[in-house]
């Protein structure tokens, strides 16, 4: 009975362990100048929803230039 409490003691520990060893990573973003945006960018969400709908990438903003820049992962 003692080597069956200590077994599963021991599992629950390795169990606790492997979920404390899980490593997060982010993938790096880059930006790109949009490639069907036409005319100025003067609204953020515009872009966004322009950058996200028609060409499939993370997000988009307006940039000081007012062209529409995407964010995609690199």
């Amino acid at each position: 009975m003692a080597k069956m409490v200590a077994g599963l003691c021991f599992l629950l520990l390795v169990l606790f362990v492997t979920q404390e060893i899980v490593v997060q990573t982010e993938a790096k973003t880059c930006e790109n100048l949009a490639d069907t945006y036409r005319g100025p960018c003067f609204t953020t969400g515009s872009c966004d929803d322009h950058c996200k709908n028609k060409e499939h990438l993370l997000s988009g903003r307006c940039r000081d230039d007012f062209r529409c820049w995407c964010t995609r992962n690199c």
